[in-house]
């Protein structure tokens, strides 16, 4: 059973900042609640008050107007309006596919991007995608604007660089350049992964001139491994070519000297094999969309 809270619902990010601070900071943030909520009633968390976000306009919609057209999503956009969002499949198909299948129905249509990413649960799907594809969130609070990389932003299991009295506003892609393909993939059990991998390939003159690899539900958070990313420079952009399967190869041996972690998906050594498998068939998803962008 949840305990009992105090409800504020702002209707601007003004409002919300002085929702805030008339809690004294026992208080917090949410817009779908499907992490934060299932935790209060388990009784790991309570707040004195829970600050709804969802009638925030600021922190809504989708569009391409970041610089050089990047993807801006709002921190409260749900993964199903993500998942059926015309400019996110144009630009970032990838995503589309991974929220596609983020748990479930229910989970999607309720669950935020934002709210995902400020959970910083290990076995979730966004950031490991993310990760690979350079992208970064941006904070606000009452001293100002922040831009924090994806990589920099999550600390820890559950743990970020955000700070309590901070919204996470908007996560930001870069866009795609000529010639380059993102891609993620991922082995799942009980609706969340239990290995996820991310790539960004770019090819130009028909090999592969830059590589970008993530792991996720491998390790306490999701990483890049730049050492397996470096395994694919320089291999044919072709995965018939004998080139990249022996890239394929060298980066799965790689990728099995990394320190997983073993869990009730598996054991290490099954984690690490699993991480492999989908590694190629992201590498083979990067290379298709790549081609498409030349």
């Amino acid at each position: 059973m949840i305990p009992r809270f105090a409800l504020a619902r702002p209707a601007s990010l003004a409002a919300a900042f002085d929702a805030w601070d008339a809690t004294d900071g026992d208080a917090s943030w949410y817009a779908g609640g499907t992490e934060i909520l299932q935790v209060m009633k388990m009784g790991l968390a309570r707040f004195g008050t829970m600050i709804d976000l969802k009638r925030v306009p600021e922190l809504r919609g989708i569009s391409l107007a970041g610089g050089d057209g990047e993807l801006v999503i709002g921190g409260s956009v749900t993964h199903r309006e993500i998942e059926v969002n015309q400019d996110v499949a144009r630009e970032l198909p990838g995503l589309v596919a991974l929220e596609a299948h983020v748990a479930n129905i229910r989970v999607r249509n309720q669950g935020t991007l934002g709210g995902n990413l400020c959970f910083a649960e290990p076995h979730s799907d966004p950031a490991t995608f993310l990760l690979a594809c350079d992208a970064r969130v941006r904070l606000q609070g009452r001293g100002g604007t922040r831009e924090v990389a994806i990589d920099q932003f999550i600390t820890g299991p559950l743990e970020t660089a955000r700070e309590a009295d901070e919204l996470l506003t908007a996560v930001i892609v870069p866009s795609a350049r000529s010639g380059e393909g993102r891609a993620y993939e991922k082995a799942k059990f009980r609706e969340r992964p239990a290995v996820s991998v991310g790539i960004r390939l770019r090819v130009q003159a028909g090999v592969i001139a830059e590589a970008h690899v993530s792991v996720g539900s491998l390790t306490d958070i999701p990483m890049l491994v730049p050492d397996v990313a470096a395994a694919f420079l320089g291999a044919q952009a072709d995965v018939a070519a004998g080139t990249f399967g022996e890239a394929l190869a060298k980066a799965r041996t790689r990728l099995g000297h990394l320190d997983a972690i073993g869990d009730l998906d598996g054991s290490p050594d099954f984690k690490r094999h699993l991480a492999g498998v989908m590694l190629g068939r992201a590498a083979s998803a990067a290379l298709s969309e790549a081609a498409a962008r030349a």
